[in-house]
């Protein structure tokens, strides 16, 4: 059977406001806008990160993404289809779609990991035998043999995530939608989740993920999406989006570290204009081991890198 060509997901114009009301004898109640015609597309088989400050709309978008929201205008398509919000609509399109909340205890709340893990796949209406393939499968695939019996809330923060993620996979999503990822993860933690992702993208799940940290999304990510005030300000090929200073300046946004590094040796003539940009820590490592005289730097820039900017 021929895989469809058109985005796994994709929204136009994307508008949600949500209502706020003051206290007292002068109460009131007004609509503040949230999303302002927001465009973005989802392929298949494509990383993509979305980027942007606080109150940009990320985790707005993020579900109305998974049809927890609905929008005030705008179109959703799924797989090139209108969204379905209706019950049997919505629980086909939960199934197709999982969102892992950036705060993992904001998820995670049964007793133990593998009555966590269950309630997904229970919500879809699936008989226990599936639920208990589902839910093994899940902790063979994230290594959680030595979790499931344990209380979510005796967990470490990586644990915690990695349980969180492992809810998302027991649906067998075509997508996982995962919110700041990275929170509060040590480096060791955040070497771990990027193990985990390929191991998920290896049975064929599009993963698509908002962070703050540009440079680990420079390394990760195949497209890039730019969102501020509602609005995506711009989506496109990571190395091109990331690449362009000003773009970057206009959001807000500083250049990666590995970007920055490579284009002032391009300036000083020490690498030839020609040579890309690296996009990972082993590449641009690799740049300046050739460089003459400069020894001491894949050193210096290793330890620049590794000090929480991976």
């Amino acid at each position: 059977m021929a895989v469809s060509s058109a985005p796994l997901v994709e929204i136009r114009g994307l508008c949600c406001r949500y209502q706020e009301t003051s206290i007292g004898v002068d109460a009131t109640t007004r609509r503040l806008p949230a999303l302002r015609g927001m465009d973005l597309a989802v392929s298949r088989e494509r990383r993509l990160a979305i980027l942007g400050p606080n109150g940009a709309g990320k985790t707005t978008l993020f579900l109305h993404l998974n049809g927890t929201l609905r929008p005030a205008a705008g179109e959703i398509r799924l797989g090139g289809q209108p969204a379905d919000y209706t019950r049997t609509g919505l629980r086909e399109w939960r199934r197709k779609v999982g969102l892992v909340f950036q705060n993992p205890d904001d998820q995670l709340f049964a007793p133990t990991v593998r009555e966590d893990l269950s309630f997904g796949p229970l919500i879809l209406g699936l008989s226990p035998s599936e639920v208990e393939a589902r839910v093994e499968e899940t902790i063979a695939l994230l290594g959680l043999e030595r979790l499931c019996h344990r209380a979510p809330w005796t967990l470490s923060q990586g644990q915690k995530r990695r349980v969180s993620i492992g809810g998302g996979v027991a649906r067998r999503p075509s997508l996982l939608i995962l919110d700041e990822p990275l929170a509060g993860l040590d480096l060791a933690g955040v070497g771990q989740l990027v193990r985990l992702m390929a191991q998920i993208e290896q049975t064929g799940v599009t993963i698509v993920l908002a962070t703050h940290d540009i440079d680990f999304a420079a390394e990760w990510a195949d497209e890039v999406a730019i969102v501020g005030e509602g609005r995506t300000l711009c989506q496109g090929p990571a190395e091109e989006i990331l690449a362009d200073r000003e773009l970057l300046r206009s959001a807000g946004l500083a250049p990666p570290l590995m970007f920055e590094v490579a284009t002032r040796l391009h300036k000083a003539g020490l690498l030839p204009a020609s040579v890309p940009l690296p996009r990972r820590r082993t590449e641009l490592l690799a740049l300046l081991d050739r460089l003459p005289g400069c020894a001491s730097a894949p050193l210096l820039t290793g330890q620049l890198i590794s000090d929480g900017r991976r």
